[in-house]
Parts: structure tokens; sequence; C-alpha cells
């Protein structure tokens, strides 16, 4: 299905003027003012410097978003969905972030990861086509004609490279399991994202892999999914 392009103009979370190219018709600018205008992550009130993670990047709001209100700050973004990568790009070009935003398409996650996305068949799966799932969380992608794209995964070790981060953005649709099962955690500062009651995960187990390095709170409904942030003691 063909979405026509559209730009608009929003706002990073401390005010700064955003410019993202997006799909009309798909739910790009509810994501879009969702991360920048709402401050989805609660991000306004974090001043950061060094570098930071955004897994599961979409078309870049949280990376671009915080690119602009810190910088000093260097954004690695993560995205499997290729349609999404260009976008992603194409919107660290329009707010002129090269130097400062590093996009790689890729998945996060340990193994070789398969990422379902482009659902079709239903509007509501037309409208959040470019919303991936993957094997980290699911067994298959699901009845409905869809495209699909394997990756080897990129763990947290590797990303973070034994050096310090300041911020970890993470909303990897149920990936999120697998990626911070890693002794990197330790190495980040501030841990914000979504946690997604997949395989049988519950809230307590977010907690359970941040809480020896991590204070953890959360938002939402305790059964899920929700919002959680995790701040190195």
């Amino acid at each position: 299905m063909n979405y026509p392009a559209a730009v608009g103009e929003f706002r990073a979370p401390r005010g700064h003027p955003a410019t993202m190219h997006y799909r009309a018709g798909t739910s790009d600018w509810n994501t879009l003012f969702s991360a920048l205008n709402e401050d989805e992550y609660g991000l306004r009130g974090l001043h950061l410097a060094g570098r930071a993670l955004d897994i599961g990047a979409h078309i870049g709001a949280v990376a671009i978003g915080l690119a602009l209100d810190n910088p000093a700050l260097a954004v690695t973004a993560i995205e499997p969905v290729p349609d999404n990568v260009r976008l992603l790009r194409a919107n660290v070009e329009a707010n002129d972030l090269a130097s400062r935003v590093t996009v790689i398409e890729g998945a996060a996650g340990h193994g070789e990861i398969t990422v379902w996305y482009g659902y079709r068949g239903t509007e509501i799966a037309e409208h959040h086509a470019f919303i991936g799932n993957s094997s980290l969380a699911y067994d298959h992608g699901g009845a409905l004609d869809h495209d699909e794209i394997t990756y080897p995964g990129l763990s947290l070790s590797e990303l973070v490279d034994g050096r310090q981060l300041a911020l970890l953005k993470i909303d990897d649709e149920g990936g999120e399991y697998d990626f911070l099962a890693d002794p990197a955690v330790g190495l980040v500062q501030v841990i914000v994202g979504e946690w997604h009651n997949v395989r049988g995960h519950v809230q307590s187990d977010i907690a359970g892999l941040l809480s020896a390095t991590h204070e953890v709170t959360f938002s939402g409904p305790a059964d899920g999914p929700g919002g959680f942030r995790a701040v190195r003691r």
C-alpha cells in the first residue's frame, strides 16, 4: 500500500522546532506528536552530554528531539524497518543533525532476529503498518499479509563498547527483555522506555533485569504495556 508523503513541524520536548517527514494515513503523526510535543518518555528535564542510544527509533522522533535539546549529545538510532530507516535518515538531514545522529539499520538483541512489518488487509493493520514485531517477542508474524526482514542482533555490549552511556531509550515491541539482559546495563545512566506483556512477561521482569544497578519506576497500567524509567544508583 502507498501512503502519501507529508512534512510537519513539531517541537522537541524543550521547545526546539523539528521538521519531520512522515506517512499520512499511518500512526506516524501520532507517534511524532507524542514523543516530541507531548514528551512521552519524560526527557524534557534531562540535560545530557556524551552518548545516547535510541532502540526502536522508528522515524526519529526521540533521536532528533534528544539531539535538538542537548547540543553536547551524540545519538545512535537503531531501527529495523527499511521504510522507517529511509524516513529516519531524511529527518536527520532535514534537521541538520548528520554530525550528531548516527542511523543503523538493524535489530537490537542477541542471535538472528526476524522483524515483521507492513501489515495489510485491515484498516487498523494498515494504519499501524510500520510498527514492527519481532521473533524476540513472537513465534510468527501472524495471519495477515506482511513483509519481513532478518538481521544479526546488535547487543547492548556491542553498541556501548565498554563506554558510559548517558541515556538509553528502548521501545522495542517486546524485544526489551533480551536486550536489557546484558551486563552493559550498568554503564547506562538513565534508561527509559516501554515494557510489553509478551511471552508471559510481567512488570516485575523489567525490575529484575535492572534493579541491581538502577532505581526503577513504572507508569501506566500494572498489567501492561506501560512505561518505565531506570536511574543508575
